[in-house]
């Protein structure tokens, strides 16, 4: 059975035995009418966290500059860890990595949410639509940053051995996109919106514990450093909760300050506007 199928099915136990229950919640829209809300929530979403920084304060960006500082911090450490995982290879870690690779694969992530939002339309269940949208709405800008990113930095991948400090900027290679882990930020996110949103410890460790092996097994095959890592899983993390809370705040009518994406569903599709 495909890695990506029993992510699926592990997905859909997990959530089916540890969330509100998926019974009907809601008759007033049609099934159509639900696909185009929550598309333009989707937008609007993808819109909000891509002009946060429009939005931050002095403590936004004191953390941003403390993330920054952290991360560098941590480099001191990227050749170390790096040699660390070289001098640990085994069979059975070689299986753990497979199943992390997997999990943090932009297709099975795909395949995970289109099937669990399948089945929040089929059930009716709001809860499981909603985070479904929250985990689409925050993947999609991070994969915008983390893809601009990582071909504007030009970061040279440790299975190349030129160093944690090689940067080829715009060099536009496979083997200089490490700056920073693709896999890892949709492994964490995936786990992130679920383990945030049930209220079953058990489950709890086990998403987060795929969400950590993945950026575990980049840095196990040379593909990521420490800190390539670090700002994949921050990054996740950041753009999940900023979705969920522009979510619960537009659910209970709450204006948000700053620049703001309003994705309004229409007849014929949807309408965008920008509001300051």
């Amino acid at each position: 059975m495909p890695h990506s199928l029993r992510f699926c099915l592990l997905a859909i136990f997990l959530i089916s035995t540890s969330s509100p229950s998926l019974a009907q919640q809601n008759q007033s829209s049609s099934i159509p009418e639900k696909f185009i809300s929550d598309a333009s929530h989707v937008l609007g979403g993808t819109g909000h966290v891509l002009t946060s920084p429009l939005r931050w304060h002095g403590k936004d960006w004191a953390i941003f500059g403390s993330v920054l500082g952290g991360t560098f911090a941590l480099s001191f450490l990227d050749e170390e860890i790096n040699e660390v995982f070289l001098r640990n290879h085994s069979k059975t870690a070689d299986k753990v990595s497979d199943v992390g690779i997997e999990y943090g694969e932009p297709a099975t992530v795909v395949i995970l949410t289109g099937s669990l939002y399948a089945v929040g339309l089929i059930a009716d269940s709001e809860w499981l639509r909603e985070s479904c949208v929250i985990l689409s709405a925050s993947l999609l800008p991070s994969g915008i940053i983390q893809t601009v990113t990582k071909k504007a930095a030009g970061r040279a991948r440790p299975h190349l051995g030129l160093g944690h400090h090689e940067f080829d900027p715009f060099r536009n290679e496979e083997a200089y996109y490490a700056f920073f882990s693709g896999h890892t930020m949709v492994a964490m996110a995936t786990s992130h919106v679920f383990a945030k949103r049930i209220n079953n410890a058990p489950a709890k460790v086990v998403l987060y514990g795929l969400g950590g092996i993945a950026g575990l097994a980049r840095m196990y095959n040379e593909d990521h450093w420490l800190t390539d890592v670090v700002l994949g899983n921050a990054l996740a993390i950041v753009s999940v909760n900023s979705v969920s809370k522009w979510l619960e705040a537009k659910k209970n009518n709450k204006a948000m300050g700053g620049l703001q994406w309003r994705v309004i569903p229409a007849r014929r599709g949807v309408s965008l506007s920008v509001a300051w």
